[in-house]
């Protein structure tokens, strides 16, 4: 480990420090019985407040999704106010912890924070996270920031949450639809949607925040998209492959949310429910399940594991596709000016 990648996550670190005070502040506007929900919802592994031994993690860093605006906005503006930088970084954390905890519901997914709080208080702790999301960028009008600005931030948020919310209610509405019928542009306009607007919220707003330019803004917001894509990808890819490899069982498998650096120990079953991720459709596609002429696969057969391997690997390059393209935005981004080693470790670009 070179000396440059020590610093670096040294440095994260210290902005992980600034952005739990600012987080704690926030939490404190809370009901004591509220705020201790809430605040294990933000201890869960990769998120924020995960409590670590305290050792120096050489991994991708708790409370990314906070990290990610903040070091894009200290880019664009190196002498930004902690107290701004920290209320852009906490607003998207909170948003992205209350879409995470509305997709396990959603999917039934039997997550440790589900099951420790059931149903009812997921989703309650949910719509408080979202608010607590406009809360924070609401608490820079005070801060010397203009109120067209704020209005700015708080309208790009919320765009975002409708993109992301109507994403969802596709990738749900497609559980009823054959694998058969739906096509490669559909599902990866459901990525785009679900990942690809929540990527592109956190990387765009850090820019906004800082007075970017124009073309500097729409660069992060394309790369931010086209990396959230190609997690997502790279998500089901995984997902699918630990399963076949015997990692999980299909009625309890085991989802990995990547670029969040979250494991969340959830019993999943993507392919009993019917989740129409690009691999499953591509499988559905196979030369090895036509010759069945069947109107649905049978997910434990032979010949389905045969063709969801072949999803699994086209999949994964349409990922990487994906992901040189975001990378052509970074470079250009880059040609600009330098971006410095935190940042690019955290993009995956170093």
């Amino acid at each position: 480990m070179s000396k440059d990648r020590v610093s670096s996550f040294r440095q994260y670190a210290a902005q992980q420090a600034l952005l739990r005070e600012r987080l704690y502040r926030i939490l404190a506007t809370l009901h004591p019985l509220l705020r201790s929900d809430v605040q294990q919802a933000l201890e869960d592994k990769g998120k924020l407040l995960f409590q670590s031994d305290g050792t120096i993690s050489l991994t991708l860093p708790t409370g990314n999704w906070a990290l990610l605006p903040l070091l894009i906005a200290r880019y664009v503006n190196p002498f930004i106010d902690d107290e701004v930088v920290s209320s852009v970084g906490v607003a998207i954390e909170c948003f992205v912890c209350a879409l995470d905890l509305l997709d396990d519901v959603e999917d039934e997914d039997q997550t440790p924070i589900v099951q420790k709080l059931g149903v009812a208080r997921t989703l309650n702790v949910s719509t408080t996270l979202l608010m607590l999301a406009h809360q924070a960028l609401l608490s820079l009008a005070p801060q010397h920031i203009s109120s067209d600005r704020v209005l700015h931030l708080v309208q790009t948020l919320q765009s975002s949450a409708l993109q992301a919310t109507a994403g969802q209610h596709r990738d749900l509405l497609a559980e009823q639809t054959s694998a058969k019928a739906m096509t490669d542009e559909e599902c990866i306009e459901i990525a785009a949607g679900k990942a690809g607007a929540i990527m592109r919220l956190a990387c765009v707003i850090g820019a906004l925040v800082a007075l970017a330019n124009d073309t500097l803004c729409t660069q992060f917001s394309e790369m931010g998209e086209l990396l959230g894509i190609a997690h997502q990808l790279d998500n089901d890819s995984h997902d699918l492959y630990d399963l076949l490899q015997g990692q999980t069982s299909t009625e309890d498998a085991v989802g990995e949310t990547v670029y969040s650096g979250t494991v969340t120990r959830s019993v999943k079953s993507d392919l009993t429910r019917g989740k129409k991720t690009l691999p499953v459709v591509l499988a559905a596609r196979s030369e090895h399940l036509i010759r069945e002429n069947s109107a649905e696969a049978d997910i434990y057969s032979e010949e389905y594991k045969t063709a969801l391997r072949e999803g699994i690997i086209t999949t994964w390059g349409i990922s990487l596709l994906y992901r040189e393209r975001a990378h052509d935005c970074f470079q250009k981004i880059e040609a600009q000016k330098p971006i410095a080693l935190p940042l690019r470790m955290l993009l995956g670009f170093d």
